[in-house]
């Protein structure tokens, strides 16, 4: 039972590491360290929070200070915009718990989602959504559609990821599974082995 209890201990480790993590770079380097499995990654934010595909993803307004369009004051943008039409369908970037949804003046409609580690997804500005509190979501599972409520000057996706309560960029966690699953896909891809043919035994005569 040597292998269970090392397992059990692997998955303390893990979840004290990524619990502690307070940024993208510090997350890469548990999950590369750490080699977590597909069953651990779907908990992380690690998808696009629109479904699009690759290539037609475009970020209009990123992370960080800025003039705010609507206001006109200089102030944290404590997400992404993303470009995308009204009535695209929005999903959850890791699986969680439907923690709030509503409408606030600043965000029109939106979803609020908790997840393991200590990470918390907001997704703004929506058009409608489809969950209801309590409920349990899956990692790209459809939570609602794009829209221009609250205070927005076009339709478009505002994404917010919290880790321990504190705003972090979320630009890199959109890629972040396709990045390990590149990784994945590589390490499963062996070099063929030269198979040594046997050389005939002389007979005797």
């Amino acid at each position: 039972m040597a292998v269970d209890s090392a397992t059990v201990e692997l998955d303390t480790v893990e979840l004290a590491l990524m619990h502690r993590a307070l940024s993208y770079a510090q997350i890469e380097q548990v999950v590369k360290a750490i080699a977590l499995t597909p069953d651990y990654l779907p908990l992380i934010p690690c998808v696009l929070p629109v479904d699009l595909p690759l290539e037609r993803f475009r970020v209009t307004s990123p992370f960080g200070l800025r003039k705010h369009p609507i206001y006109g004051r200089v102030r944290l943008h404590t997400g992404l915009d993303v470009k995308a039409t009204t009535g695209q369908a929005i999903k959850a970037t890791a699986a969680g718990i439907v923690k709030q949804v509503g409408y606030n003046a600043e965000l029109g409609a939106f979803v609020r989602l908790q997840h393991a580690f200590g990470f918390e997804t907001v997704y703004g500005h929506l058009s409608g959504y489809c969950v209801r509190v309590g409920q349990s979501v899956r990692c790209g599972e459809g939570i609602g559609r794009v829209g221009q409520t609250g205070a927005a000057t076009g339709p478009h996706l505002h994404y917010t990821i919290k880790k321990n309560g504190s705003v972090i960029d979320p630009f890199q966690f959109c890629f972040l599974l396709r990045k390990k699953a590149s990784v994945w896909l590589a390490d499963s891809v062996t070099t063929p082995r030269l198979v040594q043919q046997p050389r005939p035994v002389p007979q005797k005569h």
